[in-house]
């Protein structure tokens, strides 16, 4: 498994390495604080507005016009749910700053995604080391909450819920990239990859989060995916095993366990008493309100703002939510749903061009006749991305504010400078 990256000649590499770090702590930063995700959000993309002005070319060299207008469907794609926030926020008479700020730092990723292209990829991947610091502060946070609390822990970034699936995540990409070498000490950071892989999913567990074990599958599949015609009857068995292995590793532990079991009596329950204030039947409560929201207001939502929760509040007037759900829950548990309700058809739909519209590309990356290794491991990782944000999304909403909607931008923009095959044809790779 060494497949180490060649060594082109770039930018200034101490502008090069400059970019590098700054996308690198992006994770630390967003497990460990709470507004350190946006200053280093707000550094990188300065960084990236310097990076242009310095560099006239991406390391593409001419090629650069041969792949830029997939760059730019895909751009376009995922500006349709700024239409859709701008479309209802107009019809409705609202502004509201903070949400019109999140959809733009989605369209970001063009921008980050033009300067990363310009950074040799041999430097451009150590950021993805950045990850793994992310992984280790989680583990070191999760434990200490949970050995002095003896209880499940109550993170202060986010909520126990996208908190535990931000930690998966991670710990799956570095499970996914153990086959690249990006630095000298191969051994080494083999080792320290599947270390933090797998104390990152015992940090995992830890969070007792469910929903998260619904995208184990989906990233299981995607790995086999990046493993294209190198597939055989061996590599399935081993999924397949992985896979057994996951679960008996889940139902091995005690918490997750009940966890479990807690939420099939209390999905039970709500079938006798709907308004029942318990964690599954909230969500019930929450999806059924946004499906009132959504065919009283199908075109342009309910609107942004406050408007959800003054539905809500009426939803609990005609005794259609509890009054602890009317009062405690400004937001659905499904990013789907609620952009639908706040936003209408053009928030959904931006929503969905938001996972698709960059996932068509490592998808199409994935598909190529690629002999460079490295190259789909990326393609991969970015995949699991896409996937992992749509599939957690189900159960929580992880764009809930504009810290992940940062982070999406940021990887969505590092993994596809990583995997553009255009770097091999130039022999920029």
């Amino acid at each position: 498994m060494n497949h180490a990256l060649s060594r082109p000649a770039g930018i200034h590499p101490a502008l090069a390495w400059v970019f590098t770090v700054a996308l690198g702590l992006s994770p630390v930063l967003l497990m460990s604080t709470m507004d350190g995700g946006s200053a280093g959000y707000y550094g990188l993309v300065l960084l990236s507005f310097i990076v242009l002005a310095w560099v006239r070319r991406p390391a593409l060299g001419t090629n650069w016009c041969d792949n830029r207008r997939e760059y730019l469907w895909m751009v376009a794609g995922m500006a349709v749910l700024l239409v859709g926030v701008l479309t209802s926020l107009v019809v409705h008479g609202i502004w509201k700053g903070s949400e019109v700020e999140k959809a733009v730092r989605f369209l970001t990723v063009g921008l980050i995604l033009a300067a990363a292209l310009r950074v040799p990829r041999h430097i451009l991947a150590h950021a993805t080391l950045g990850l793994l610091g992310g992984i280790w502060y989680a583990v070191i946070n999760v434990a200490w909450l949970v050995l002095s609390t003896g209880e499940r822990p109550a993170t202060q970034q986010f909520n126990a819920v996208t908190y535990g699936d931000l930690t998966l995540l991670f710990s799956m990409i570095a499970f996914l990239l153990l086959g690249l070498r990006v630095t000298r000490f191969r051994r080494i950071e083999f080792a320290l990859k599947l270390v933090s892989g797998i104390a990152g999913v015992a940090a995992f567990l830890a969070t007792q989060t469910r929903g998260g074990l619904l995208a184990i599958p989906f990233f299981l599949f995607i790995a086999m995916l990046v493993q294209g015609r190198r597939m055989n009857r061996l590599k399935l068995l081993a999924a397949a095993l992985l896979l057994g292995m996951a679960g008996l590793i889940v139902a091995s532990d005690a918490s997750m366990r009940q966890r479990i079991h807690l939420g099939v009596s209390e999905f039970d329950q709500c079938q006798v008493a709907h308004l029942s204030d318990t964690s599954v039947c909230i969500r019930l409560q929450l999806w059924s309100a946004a499906g009132h929201m959504i065919r009283s207001e199908p075109v342009f939502g309910v609107g942004g703002g406050d408007r959800f929760r003054e539905e809500l509040a009426k939803l609990a007037d005609a005794k259609q939510v509890t009054p602890t759900v009317a009062r405690d829950f400004g937001e659905t548990h499904n990013d789907l749903l609620y952009f639908l309700a706040t936003y209408g058809v053009l928030g959904g739909l931006g929503l969905v061009l938001l996972y698709i519209a960059p996932g068509w590309l490592f998808a199409r990356r994935l598909r190529l006749d690629v002999t460079d290794r490295p190259t789909r491991l990326f393609a991969g990782a970015g995949l699991m991305i896409c996937v992992g944000f749509a599939v957690f999304g189900i159960t929580e909403m992880m764009f809930r504010d504009m810290r992940t909607a940062s982070f999406y931008a940021t990887w969505m923009a590092c993994f596809l400078a990583l995997s553009d095959p255009l770097r091999l044809r130039s022999g920029n790779g």
